[in-house]
């Protein structure tokens, strides 16, 4: 889905917006500053409120013209929105939340079914408790729920991390890829914690002090050099995927393909893990910069596990850090000192080795192995069965 803010201007109080990008990925991330602006862009996409200037599409529609005067209210715009607050009913179970659009989508395509959202995002033990019973992460999985069972085009989450500890962040962020992966719905994601947008996307929207200031990979903003006060490298994640293969007991590490020519090993620590994972499952990594370290040569009688031949790219400098891209069949940043590039004579075009131990990856997302055309099949000829769990009214 293709999203554009053209001159889009508004203005609260003493406070001016200005939003003018285009983005195109199935899940974009919004960073920037608590503050920002980046609620407000959610509040004009959505439709809760009507910028004074510019123009909002979403693919070939056209949202908002206000030189036309055209303004499609937020209600026929199909989109989901879900807060930072969850704003579920307090005094409704977890299950009646769960159901509250369903006599507002009766002309629908009921694309997603009830038993589907339950399953995916592990509610099913907590339908009959009510939103004081839940934990921040339970609470906004219930919500995010609540947002796909109204059939959406387009999903928005407002900081869905914010009011959920570290451990719980990881399973959201899976819960998001599945979705994202499961349903096919593009996504847009506030944060201001850069790491954890980074798992799920590396396109982000950049929002400072009420403007939308560059939108693009997050790889490209860095080798341009642009907003190294935002982009902190204690921030930074390289994220790729990869393929499952085969588990080996004596080494304890998982083989995974990228691309399926380069081996990587990754140790069996993660909970998303287990030996009796199918071939060619495709697994969601994340990488530090500071965890891989550089070599000329190949080091024998190394207990690291992840030798990757590459090719200098780039050297970066910025006030933050400087970062090293190499090549090794897919792009990595990694972190390093001015000591480094004088000990071993790093330049753009060098051959060189990244050393990576097999427990510095983080395994954010492991995919089911779903064909995307039946199940959707499925879904929208057995959605009248969606109500049939085993659970109390």
């Amino acid at each position: 889905m293709i999203i554009r803010f053209e001159s889009v201007e508004h203005k609260l109080g003493d406070n001016h917006f200005k939003y003018d990008f285009r983005t195109d990925s199935s899940i974009t991330g919004v960073f920037g500053h608590s503050g920002a602006g980046k609620t407000t862009l959610f509040n004009l996409l959505s439709g809760v409120d009507t910028p004074k200037k510019g123009k909002i599409k979403l693919d070939t529609e056209t949202l908002v013209d206000i030189d036309k005067n055209k303004i499609i209210p937020g209600k026929n715009r199909n989109i989901g929105y879900v807060f930072q607050e969850n704003h579920l009913f307090p005094h409704l179970s977890v299950k009646k939340n769960l159901l509250f659009s369903k006599p507002y989508i009766k002309n629908k395509i009921k694309y997603i079914s009830f038993n589907d959202v339950v399953s995916l995002l592990d509610i099913i033990p907590i339908l009959n408790k009510k939103p004081r019973q839940l934990s921040g992460g339970e609470r906004q999985r219930v919500a995010i729920g609540r947002a796909l069972l109204s059939q959406p085009r387009l999903l928005l989450l407002d900081e869905p991390f914010s009011n959920v500890d570290c451990s719980k962040r990881k399973k959201i962020i899976s819960y998001l890829l599945g979705i994202n992966n499961h349903f096919q719905i593009p996504m847009v994601i506030i944060s201001h914690h850069l790491e954890d947008i980074l798992k799920l996307t590396r396109n982000i929207v950049i929002i400072e002090n009420g403007r939308s200031t560059v939108s693009d990979d997050i790889f490209n903003i860095i080798k341009n050099g642009e907003k190294p006060e935002l982009i902190r490298p204690k921030k930074f994640q390289n994220t790729f995927e990869v393929t499952f293969y085969d588990y080996s007991k004596t080494e304890s590490a998982y083989n995974v393909y990228f691309n399926q020519n380069i081996e990587i090993k990754i140790s069996n620590h993660s909970r998303l893990l287990n030996e009796t994972l199918e071939q060619g499952t495709r697994i969601q990594l994340s990488l530090r910069p500071i965890d891989i370290a550089l070599s000329v040569e190949k080091n024998e009688g190394t207990s690291i596990q992840n030798q990757l031949n590459g090719k200098v790219k780039q050297i970066i400098h910025n006030s933050e850090a400087i970062f090293c891209v190499v090549d090794c069949g897919f792009e990595l940043f990694v972190e390093i000192s001015q000591g480094i590039i004088n000990d071993l004579y790093l330049h753009e075009g060098q051959e060189i080795y990244c050393q990576i131990k097999a427990n510095d990856f983080d395994v954010v997302h492991v995919y089911d192995k779903v064909d995307l055309e039946k199940e959707n099949k499925s879904l929208s000829h057995n959605h009248s069965e969606e109500i049939k769990v085993a659970v109390k009214s």
